[in-house]
């Protein structure tokens, strides 16, 4: 017995904590997301692997037991991360669709990753447009001469958001191809006369459609302007002044195949592309899981809206569920 190896570390019993002293808010969900496991509290999104995820092997016996890494400072608090990856862990479910479950996942955390990171350039941006302000109010004036905040690289902030824009509505295409295969090689306007042509034009996934497709476009259509400098179609301006004395912000300007944005805000545009798509991606899959649900044992189950109490609980706005005879709606757990 004397001669026996220590036992791994991996292998003694113990327990383990978030190690994250910003945020001592209680595990909301938990759920396994590709070789790891995702443990989502009310302020931030964690993600844990077990030692032998990482030395499968086993060659060293000295590794901690598990790892733990702070992925988003968004929780169960945060609507971003609820109309994204949760709504989409309530709607993939494999009793319910017949669809590749682990890739539709791994599709929505990739679409979540970079709505993250538009979220955080457009912060970026309207931080460094105040700093700009600030720097400018400063100033001690010389002269006659008027001195006008500027950002710098404008053109290069909205280059990097419609990227990851861009980016974001490939995940949300590919998890459509996932449910209707026929639409590989293809993109929004074949995927909206799809769904014209098997549900109808009064159908409220095709009106869905007829509201997002234009926005989604607009994506597409920005981002090609922006990243092929020999495309003109967009416009933008740092700070400027107006021939009424006034000083405009930082705008963009967009008018290139189908799509066009008169002049706006750039800070203001970025804000509002970014909850958009929250709503598109939340709208779509909840659309789609809805057309393609699969008889869950002989009972009449349907996807609906949650009531405020449930919603929550389970931190989304749509779940499966049955309808009681008074009407209310149950999820099912």
């Amino acid at each position: 017995m004397k001669d026996k190896p220590p036992l791994p570390i991996r292998d003694r019993g113990g327990s383990f904590k978030i190690n994250n002293p910003d945020d001592e808010s209680p595990i909301k969900e938990m759920f396994t997301l590709s070789d790891g496991l995702l443990m989502i509290t009310e302020k931030c999104t964690y993600r844990m692997q077990m030692a032998d995820q990482i030395d499968p092997e086993r060659k060293n016996p000295q590794l901690p037991p598990n790892l733990q890494q702070k992925l988003f400072d968004h929780g169960t608090k945060s609507k971003l991360l609820c109309r994204t990856l949760l709504q989409a862990k309530v709607m993939f479910r494999k009793e319910f669709q017949s669809v590749d479950i682990n890739k539709a996942l791994q599709l929505s955390f990739d679409a979540l990753c970079d709505l993250v990171s538009m979220e955080e350039t457009a912060k970026a941006f309207k931080t460094a447009e105040q700093v700009a302000i600030d720097k400018t109010q400063n100033h001690e004036k010389q002269d006659a001469s008027i001195t006008i905040p500027a950002v710098g690289n404008v053109r290069g902030n909205c280059k990097s958001f419609f990227q990851k824009a861009n980016h974001f509505t490939v995940s949300l295409i590919n998890i459509v191809r996932l449910f209707y295969p026929e639409m590989k090689h293809k993109h929004w306007g074949d995927f909206q006369g799809l769904v014209k042509g098997q549900y109808g034009e009064i159908d409220n996934f095709y009106r869905l459609m007829e509201l997002a497709v234009p926005f989604l476009k607009l994506i597409r259509n920005t981002r090609d302007c922006l990243e092929h400098i020999n495309l003109a179609g967009v416009e933008t301006r740092d700070f400027e002044l107006q021939p009424d004395g006034t000083i405009a912000p930082p705008t963009i300007e967009i008018d290139f195949r189908e799509s066009s944005q008169k002049c706006c805000s750039i800070s203001s545009f970025m804000e509002v592309v970014t909850q958009e798509m929250q709503i598109c991606f939340e709208m779509i899959v909840v659309h789609m899981c809805s057309k393609n649900m699969q008889p869950f044992a002989g009972m009449p189950m349907t996807v609906g809206a949650l009531s405020d109490d449930y919603q929550n609980s389970w931190h989304v706005r749509f779940a499966y569920g049955l309808y009681y005879p008074d009407g209310k709606f149950i999820p099912c757990g």
